[in-house]
This record gives structure tokens, C-alpha cells and sequence, in this order.
């Protein structure tokens, strides 16, 4: 009656990801090392904490339990409930923490919220680690950004404030994408050559540039792709050459930016 998804994606190989659906499942009382945070999908938990509260976690709900809090939880509706969680290391959490805020020290105010923007997020986040085009770039950037959204609204915390940019490590930055667009390219990567942090990072080179970095690489893949096809390039070989994961990424990313598909950008250089 209960059905139990996990794993553990490439880019966060330390944490575990986990989709449930419970219909007659309780957990006894128990701590996490780690941080536990997810979104109840549909259903309704019961949810107990620090031997005193107890709450439903109805559909809509975001968790965010911090490490060492004793909780326990139970069917709190007839049809159980679904969620979906994962549970990143305290150090993890502590490190993109202290990239955004200066400190490592983070403890949720409450293990239980309405927040229906941090709910989609967490949701865009947990299925994009299914996704076989999941690029790390991309996945980092969402990943701090989720970090920064739940600290800053429930954990009462403030961004540290940068003044200036640094162009020409924005420049370098930028530099690297156009060169090296068809390997993969890691947000930790761009941060040793740009000497900020992540965060700053981030935020600085959208401002400059009008993208997040993984945006940018990705359009930069698409101009270049766009380049070989009408060039009487394969659609396969194009994709390959220019590091999208296969042909049907490369589609999307068309999709996504452009509004036509390779085949029909393919498609005039045919009629020509």
C-alpha cells in the first residue's frame, strides 16, 4: 500500500532525494543529522515535535526540519499523504548559508510552513534531479537558491550586502562560458575563477548580464548549435558538439528560447 521512491543524483551525491506516497505508515519518534526538507504533494500528515506540538501537514505544506528536532509522524487523512523530501547534509546547508549570509549557523523557526513560492521551487528543485538533462549548473543555481528562500523568510536571516561588481571577473566568467560551452561547467568552478562566493556570484553576473550563468550557457549552445545545423550539420552531431546531453535537449533548449525546434530551423536550409 505504500510506495517509496529514493535516490541520490549525480550532482548532490551526498543527499539523499525521496518521494513517498503513506497510507497506513507511522513513524516513531526520531531525529535527522541532516536537515529534512520537502512538500507534501497531496494528503495530509500528522506531525508531531519536541514531545509538546503537534500539527497537520495538509497538501500544499513545505517541511523544513532542522537537525537534532525529535518528531514523529502519522496518516492525518483517510488516502494517507504524498511527499516529496530530500535531506542535505548540515554542512552543505551551512556552506551555501555562509556564502549568502555570512554565517553557517541556520535553524528553522518552524518545521512546518505555508509558503506556496518556496513550495514550487522545492518542487521544480526535487524533479529536476529525475530529469536524464539535468545539467549541475543549472541544478546548483536552483539549489541556492531554494537555500537562500527558506533561510531568509524562516530562519531569519539577511543576505550579506556586496557593494560594487567585480567586472573583470565577471568578464572571465563570461569569457569561459563562450569558450568552453561544450564541457561541463560547475557553479564551484566559476566561483574559483571569479573569487566571490557562489551567491555573489550569481546575483552580480544577472545584473550584468541579464542571465544566470547556466541561462547564458545555454543560449550559448543554441547559437552555436544553430551555427553547425545550417552549416549541414546533423541534428545528433550538433547537439553532441556543442554539450547538450542528446538530441531531445537540444529541442528543448530551442523550444525554450527560440520557439522553433531544430529540425524546423534544419528544415530551411533545405528549402533554400
Amino acid at each position: 500500500m505504500n510506495t517509496i521512491k529514493m535516490w541520490r543524483p549525480g550532482v548532490l551525491a551526498d543527499t539523499l532525494f525521496l518521494w513517498a506516497n503513506y497510507r497506513d505508515h507511522r513513524f516513531q519518534r526520531h531525529f535527522h543529522e541532516e536537515f529534512a526538507i520537502g512538500i507534501i504533494e497531496d494528503g495530509c500528515q500528522a506531525f508531531a515535535y519536541d514531545a509538546k506540538h503537534r500539527v497537520d501537514l495538509p497538501r500544499g505544506t513545505v517541511c523544513l526540519i532542522s537537525p537534532g528536532m525529535v518528531h514523529e509522524g502519522w496518516v492525518g487523512a483517510e488516502n494517507g499523504w504524498t511527499y516529496r523530501m530530500f535531506y542535505p547534509p548540515a554542512a552543505q546547508v551551512g556552506q551555501a548559508a555562509e556564502d549568502i549570509f555570512g554565517t553557517p549557523d541556520v535553524t528553522f523557526n518552524s518545521p512546518a510552513v505555508d509558503d506556496p513560492e518556496l513550495h514550487l521551487l522545492l518542487q521544480r528543485l526535487h524533479q529536476m534531479t529525475a530529469s536524464r538533462h539535468l545539467q549541475g549548473l543549472e541544478f546548483e543555481t536552483l539549489y541556492l537558491a531554494a537555500i537562500r528562500m527558506a533561510v531568509e523568510r524562516h530562519a531569519g536571516r539577511r543576505p550579506q550586502v556586496v557593494q560594487g561588481r567585480h567586472w573583470p571577473a565577471l568578464r572571465q566568467v563570461r569569457d569561459l562560458l563562450e569558450e568552453r560551452y561544450c564541457e561541463p561547467i560547475s557553479l564551484f568552478e566559476l566561483k574559483e575563477l571569479a573569487g566571490i562566493s557562489k551567491f555573489h556570484l550569481l546575483r552580480q553576473f544577472r545584473a550584468t548580464y541579464g542571465l544566470p550563468p547556466h541561462a547564458y550557457l545555454s543560449q550559448v549552445r543554441v547559437r552555436r548549435a544553430s551555427s553547425m545545423i545550417l552549416a549541414g550539420n546533423c541534428l545528433a552531431d550538433a547537439a553532441a558538439a556543442v554539450g547538450f546531453v542528446d538530441q531531445a535537449h537540444m529541442t528543448h533548449a530551442f523550444r525554450r528560447s527560440l520557439g522553433y525546434t531544430p529540425g524546423m530551423l534544419q528544415a530551411t536550409r533545405s528549402a533554400a
